[in-house]
Order: structure tokens, then C-alpha cells, then sequence
């Protein structure tokens, strides 16, 4: 690492650390410390009973020409594995700037809520900090992923995660979100999914959760289905496949077309909102408005929009490709008995008698028809106008 880079670095972590004198309970010098930046945790490889913790850790030696070292530790619990870490180095290390913790799926299928519960716990912990779960050990994506990048493993996971949840591509997977649904009745939560891709970390997929324990993954595609539902979205692109059999007549030289059964659209969510309510109380019948304001930006094929016949076809047919991908992500969730969607909160708020329990929700969910209404309007063609 360049000493300029070094130095800029070195900058914007104090910057962050201004509020850590006042968390500490022993003041110490910066030069003492190993401040955790990312986590990662495993079932230990020789113990499946233990746990094997992965930290990225920012420590400041003048002597060194870097700034940032991986440990490794292993424990029953997860003190127990960072003193292991600890043991290391000569720097005492603290959470207080922990900013990505990573679960391994074999972590996750067992749950995750004691380590939540040990992040809630620390006063030192910012609850805007990521989670997220890793498909291969979460000790390989840092080693490996280090290996193959230029900056810090955990600022780039890290850079990843603020992208996409600016982009309203996937739910935010802070600590309190994550918290938040987990403890609320009627809904579970998700997290994203980091995978190696040519040996580069990469998001990949979203993880949906039972309570606190993974029961599965969804496409991003899907991630994003799940994200509109919950929150209003916008500036997202969005990519769409749809049958070109209805197209054929706009088509010029349809008979030479690359892919003959499908047609590719880019598109930019301007914005996109749902509103959601139960039609019917005692069948649990839901009905969701999905409205959705959208710009043309690409189609793989040369389509001259000049008029309002192929301009609604255009939306009718985005309007039915999500429906249709709304309804089979739904039946997917409902046979895993997992509700993303926090349907079970909607129930709760209208049921005005006895108590509500997460096992009551449970085998109500499964009886759960769902209608969604999408409606498209294409704003915006540009150079297809």
C-alpha cells in the first residue's frame, strides 16, 4: 500500500473513531489498539461443537508497512474465539468499529440470534453496521477475497452492500433491520449473500430466513420483489425477459432476431411502492398494489415506439412478467413457511382479539392467497420514442 493511500486511510479511520474514547471502558492509546472492521464466523473445521471467528483488523504500527491483518480464533463461544485471536498480536481488540459481520450458511441453517444478541449487547457496536451470509466459509471469502483485490476485503464487502442497498437492489441488512424483523411477529427477516466469483467477493443472492435460522436463497431478481414490497424504490435498474411473440409485428427484420423466443429490456425504476391490505380477514385473502414508474433504457431489439398501441403492449407485458414473478416467488416462501413479505404484521394489526404468536402465524401462513395487482408506466423512452 502506497504511503499517500496509507495516510488518507489512516485519516478516515480516526475520523470514525472519534466517539470510540467515550465507549471504551479502559482509555487506551490508538497505538494499542486493534480496531475490527470485519467479522467472519464459522463452524470450527476440527469441532463442530466451536466456532472459528475470521476478524479483519486495522491496527497502527509505524514499524509496518500495513495497516490491516486477518486473525483467526476459535471458542465455544465468541469471546472465546476472539481471545483465541487475540492471543496474535500484541493489540488489544475491540468492536468498536465493526462494520460487516459475516455468517457461513452451515453458521446461519443453525442460527444466528446468540451472535446477534452479543452485537446488541455492546454498546461499542453501531447498529447500522451489515450482515450478511456467506456461501462458501466466511474464512475463505476473506483470505481468498483479500487475495484477489488491491483494497482492504472488508471495506470491499462493505462497499458492495452500501451499493446495492442505495440502488433499492436488496433490503438493508444493517443490525437493526435485521433485529427489528427478527423480533417483530409476522415477519422474517433476509440477508445478502456474498459468494467468491473468480476469486472476488460478489453479491449473489439473498438469503431468507425462519426466525434466525436460514431456510433458503433467492435470486437478486427476487431480492428486489422482495425490497419493493417492503419500501419505496427508486433509481434502480431493473432487467426484464419477455416472450417476443407479441413484439413480432414492431420487430424490424424479426426473422433474424439473435434469440427468437425472448426479448431483453433494461429499465430504470423511477420509482416503485406497494401498498398491501387483507380483502378478505377470515379466508386470509391479501390483496398488493404494486405501482411502478419506470425509463426505457435498453431493449435487445430495434422496436420503434411511435405510438401509444405499442407503448401499452410494452407495459402490459412488464406488468404480467412481474405478476407472474411475484406468484412464483410467493408459493416459493409459503412452502418454506418463511414471510418476508411481514404479512403475519398486516394480520396482526387488523386481529382484535387474544394474543398473536409466531406459531399461531405459522400455521395460518400456508392458507395465505395472495392477489398482486402491477401496474407499469414507462415514463420515459428516449431514443426508442
Amino acid at each position: 500500500m502506497g504511503l499517500r493511500r496509507k495516510i488518507v486511510l489512516i485519516i478516515i479511520i480516526i475520523t470514525h473513531l472519534i466517539f470510540l474514547s467515550a465507549c471504551i471502558l479502559q482509555t487506551r492509546e490508538i497505538e494499542s489498539l486493534g480496531i475490527i472492521h470485519t467479522r467472519g464466523i464459522d463452524i470450527a473445521a476440527d469441532d463442530d461443537n466451536q466456532i472459528e471467528t475470521s476478524v479483519v483488523v486495522f491496527q497502527f504500527d509505524a514499524q509496518s508497512e500495513e495497516i490491516t491483518t486477518t486473525l483467526f480464533g476459535k471458542g465455544h463461544t465468541l469471546k472465546q474465539s476472539l481471545n483465541d485471536a487475540g492471543r496474535q498480536t500484541k493489540y488489544a481488540l475491540t468492536p468498536g468499529q465493526i462494520r460487516v459481520e459475516i455468517y457461513s450458511k452451515e453458521i446461519a441453517q443453525r442460527g444466528i440470534l446468540p451472535y446477534i444478541s452479543t452485537l446488541v449487547r455492546d454498546s461499542r457496536v453501531a447498529d447500522t453496521m451489515y450482515l450478511a451470509i456467506s456461501n462458501t466459509h466466511a474464512k475463505e471469502l476473506l483470505t481468498k477475497g483479500q487475495d484477489a483485490i488491491t483494497s482492504t476485503v472488508g471495506q470491499y464487502i462493505e462497499g458492495i452492500l452500501e451499493k446495492e442497498i442505495e440502488e433499492n437492489a436488496i433490503p438493508n441488512s444493517s443490525l437493526y433491520d435485521f433485529s427489528r424483523r427478527e423480533t417483530e411477529i409476522g415477519q422474517d427477516p433476509v440477508l445478502p449473500i456474498i459468494d467468491l466469483v473468480e476469486d472476488r467477493p460478489a453479491l449473489t443472492g439473498l438469503a431468507v430466513f425462519r426466525d434466525d435460522k436460514l431456510v433458503d436463497e433467492v435470486s437478486l431478481e427476487d431480492a428486489y420483489l422482495i425490497h419493493q414490497f417492503l419500501d419505496t424504490t427508486k433509481n434502480t435498474p431493473l432487467d426484464i425477459t419477455l416472450p417476443v411473440e407479441p413484439f413480432e409485428k414492431y420487430i424490424k427484420n424479426s426473422g433474424e432476431l439473435e434469440d427468437p423466443e425472448n426479448l431483453y429490456l433494461r429499465l430504470t425504476v423511477l420509482k416503485g411502492k406497494n401498498k398491501t391490505k387483507i380483502t378478505d380477514f377470515q379466508n386470509l385473502n391479501y390483496k398488493a398494489t404494486i405501482n411502478i414508474e419506470t425509463d426505457l433504457y435498453e431493449l435487445s431489439e430495434h422496436i420503434r415506439i411511435d405510438n401509444e398501441e405499442i407503448l401499452n403492449l410494452l407495459e402490459k407485458e412488464v406488468e404480467k412478467e412481474i405478476t407472474r414473478q411475484y406468484d412464483t416467488l410467493f408459493a416459493k416462501l409459503q412452502e418454506l413457511n418463511t414471510d418476508p413479505f411481514g404479512l403475519g404484521t398486516i394480520y396482526h394489526s387488523k386481529k382484535r382479539e387474544g394474543n398473536f404468536t409466531t406459531e399461531e402465524w405459522r400455521e395460518k401462513y400456508p392458507d395465505v392467497t395472495m392477489d398482486f395487482n402491477v401496474n407499469v408506466e414507462i415514463k420515459h423512452y428516449g431514443t426508442f420514442q
